[in-house]
């Protein structure tokens, strides 16, 4: 049995694609387990094998990165009324499989105790990133596995960092545990990090929730420096004047060039996810043109 663990946040549009990609690449007997914040369960859970929403329990410690304690709930879930040797497969929701994942799971968890989706391009992450990580079940309780942040890592632009899969990462280092990783296979690369093939296997949407600008977009784009700080209280004329052309060239120089950089990958990166959806929806076989 393969059970599916993946999360879908305010926005029902990708239910539907993630399901039917699903049903086309993945060997039943399988079963999807979804949490659906913000989403009518009355008019999609009924899509899924079990829903729940875990913000609106409230429960979870770190609002910022839920998404990854929505996945360890899902798979505590999971857990009481799966078998060890059952499949335990996490995708975000804008993620599903472009090619059939019976023959990848059998020679990879026969070899692996963990393959996962690794994204090099941004900036060399090293974590297994939960766009697509499959396990067992009895591997997952054995590795007390944990989606949060927290083990750190240094990347390619010199900063230490976190993200979703730190913890998990900093478990498999030291249990020294040798995982497959998943990587970038695109044939065009129309973005370096969103709109992402891996292995030829799994298509990752990238930011289909939310939008945005991702951590590469901002070492590109650039931070505004903070402005200059107020004058002192009782400051003369002179004082004043100075700070006020300081405060002009802040925003002339530094932050407006930043602000208007923002603002046109904003729009570029808004037209292309449109484009590709529209894409995806509409041929299978959209993957070999990213």
């Amino acid at each position: 049995m393969i059970r599916v663990a993946t999360v879908h946040w305010r926005d029902p549009r990708w239910i539907d694609v993630q399901l039917r990609y699903l049903a086309r690449h993945v060997p039943p007997p399988y079963r999807v387990y979804a949490d659906l914040e913000g989403i009518d369960t009355d008019e999609h859970g009924p899509k899924f094998d079990h829903v729940s929403d875990l913000a609106a329990t409230r429960s979870f410690e770190n609002p910022i990165f839920s998404h990854t304690e929505k996945l360890n709930a899902l798979a505590a879930t999971i857990a009481a009324e799966a078998a060890p040797d059952d499949v335990l497969l996490f995708l975000d929701g804008d993620a599903f499989p472009i090619a059939p994942l019976g023959p990848f799971l059998a020679a990879k968890l026969a070899r692996y105790r963990l393959a996962a989706v690794r994204r090099d391009e941004n900036l060399d992450d090293e974590q297994p990133h939960p766009s697509f990580c499959a396990t067992t079940v009895g591997f997952w309780q054995e590795l007390g596995g944990d989606w949060n942040p927290g083990y750190t890592w240094p990347n390619a632009a010199g900063k230490e960092v976190t993200d979703a899969g730190g913890n998990l990462l900093g478990t498999l280092r030291e249990r020294d545990v040798e995982w497959y990783p998943l990587l970038r296979t695109n044939r065009r690369n129309l973005r370096p990090l969103w709109f992402a093939v891996y292995d030829d296997l799994v298509y990752h949407h990238g930011a289909g929730f939310r939008g945005g600008l991702c951590r590469r977009d901002r070492e590109a784009i650039g931070r505004v420096p903070e402005p200059p700080p107020d004058p002192p209280p009782g400051a003369g004329l002179r004082e004043r004047l100075a700070w006020q052309l300081r405060a002009r060239k802040w925003y002339w120089v530094d932050k407006r060039p930043v602000v208007k950089r923002e603002r046109r990958t904003l729009h570029r990166n808004r037209e292309l996810s449109d484009r590709i959806y529209a894409e995806l929806q509409a041929d299978e076989s959209f993957w070999l043109r990213v």
